[in-house]
């Protein structure tokens, strides 16, 4: 009786790896799809400076998640480590080394860009 039901079981795997080997595609794990962005950052781009407009973000309470409530810090800066392919860390590490900064460069990274959108505004006649 007991060599009886293990033939058994050893039929059923011989006939589940000849499945496995006719029909493979079933038996193959799905993989997790995690598009790469094609988009990096310069090695001249620091990552607290990824963070002031992360801190920004959040702090204007612009941004919303898909039930509309605010969205936590640490999704706008998950949003970002996948847009830039960066690990920021301790997002909210990293947001208190922004706030906690000199007032003169609490948002030096925010005037660079403000400065590089006025002269192109200037270049192109607007102002």
């Amino acid at each position: 009786m007991f060599l009886q039901k293990t033939l058994a079981i050893i039929n059923a795997e011989l006939n589940l790896l000849d499945l496995r080997i006719k029909h493979p595609e079933p038996f193959q794990q799905q993989k997790e799809r995690t598009s790469i962005s094609p988009l990096y950052l310069t090695t001249e781009t620091y990552l607290v400076e990824i963070m002031e407009i992360v801190s920004g973000l959040f702090l204007s309470k612009r941004i919303v998640t898909h039930t509309g409530a605010e969205s936590p810090l640490t999704e706008i800066g998950r949003a970002f480590e996948h847009l830039f392919n960066i690990k920021l860390g301790d997002i909210h590490k990293k947001h208190e080394s922004v706030i906690s900064r000199k007032p003169s460069k609490v948002t030096g990274f925010l005037d660079t860009l403000r400065k590089a959108i006025t002269e192109e505004s200037k270049n192109k006649g607007y102002l």
